[in-house]
């Protein structure tokens, strides 16, 4: 499982480091510079990690200078809530038995809210993650890289040539130097129903790039996902269902403002035509499926709208459709 925009990231770090060895000159970097008083301790040094010694010093990013250390992965992260990001890179330290060659990259992604780290945290997930024992906030671990998410941070660790064990260590010895008391969910998270839902697949939806990445029926401007600097914008919540080759989506929408009756539906039969077969409406639902003979549907209420996507069951993929918009309804 490869986390793109993060691995792109890890590229762009080493190429800098392998140019200008450091920049010491960043604000914030040092920890007596006015900069560093208004940015908490673990974006400035994260020392302490059994094993593994800090190399160089600490490169800081605010939103202009993203750009250029994520290559085609910042917008992304903006639409979530950006407030600044943290790299750290480390060697073994030599009195350990960890070849001399490893290298780990540390990213640590200081959000606007828990709620936004969980977001763009959740945007890596295919469910069925590894955790780490021990490690209470929500976190995934695999051969060479690993993340986790706590209070307002969002972690990533890159480092290729580790083992699943050594990149765990890792980030249990971190956890605890990262401020916040775990990990928080929206609340549309709750809508999902968690009947045959696939663990740790869960995703909150903000922002156009990551409406489109989760499914090309939300390509379509007039669902509202890009409201300018995310005021007033669409939020959606997915999560996968069933087993695999079975394995369908739910997404549950929500809106600012309840679309005009019958604009978003004629938008959604559009989009519907393009992509499937046999689309109709049946009562408040419309259905259509792809050519492998999979269920999709689409029924919206009031400020929300749900869709199942991929579903070899109609009659499960209705239950489902009709639970959650049932659950967020009644959180009204």
């Amino acid at each position: 499982m490869t986390r793109q925009w993060g691995a792109l990231a890890a590229s762009a770090l080493l190429a800098v480091a392998a140019c200008s060895g450091g920049n010491a000159d960043r604000p914030g970097d040092r920890t007596d510079s006015p900069a560093a008083q208004d940015t908490p301790a673990i974006m400035r040094t994260t020392d302490g990690i059994p094993g593994w010694i800090r190399d160089g010093d600490v490169e800081t990013y605010t939103k202009d200078g993203l750009y250029g250390y994520i290559d085609g992965g910042a917008e992304i992260v903006f639409q979530y809530g950006f407030r600044e990001l943290a790299v750290f890179k480390f060697k073994p330290a030599a009195a350990t038995a960890l070849p001399a060659q490893k290298e780990l990259v540390l990213e640590i992604y200081r959000m606007g809210s828990a709620e936004a780290a969980f977001g763009i945290y959740s945007t890596k997930l295919e469910g069925d993650e590894e955790s780490w024992p021990g490690i209470k906030p929500d976190n995934w671990i695999t051969p060479g890289q690993g993340g986790l998410v706590k209070g307002e941070y969002m972690v990533n660790i890159l480092a290729p040539e580790c083992t699943g064990r050594e990149i765990g260590e890792f980030a249990a010895a971190l956890e605890p130097k990262i401020p916040g008391s775990g990990t928080a969910r929206p609340k549309g998270m709750a809508w999902l129903p968690r009947d045959n839902m696939v663990a740790g697949s869960g995703r909150y939806i903000k922002g156009p790039l990551a409406a489109q990445n989760e499914s090309p029926f939300f390509e379509g401007s007039f669902w509202g996902f890009g409201a300018e600097d995310g005021g007033g914008a669409t939020e959606a919540y997915s999560a996968k269902y069933g087993v695999a080759p079975a394995v369908s989506k739910l997404v549950i929408v929500i809106f600012e403002n309840a679309p005009a009756a019958g604009t978003l539906d004629d938008h959604v039969l559009t989009v519907f035509k393009e992509y499937l077969v046999d689309v109709r409406r049946e009562g408040e639902t419309i259905k259509g499926k792809n050519q492998a003979g999979r269920w999709f549907l689409f029924a919206h209420k009031g400020l929300f709208a749900a869709l199942v996507l991929s579903e070899p069951d109609r009659k499960a993929a209705q239950a489902r459709l009709d639970a959650a918009l049932g659950m967020a309804l009644s959180s009204r």
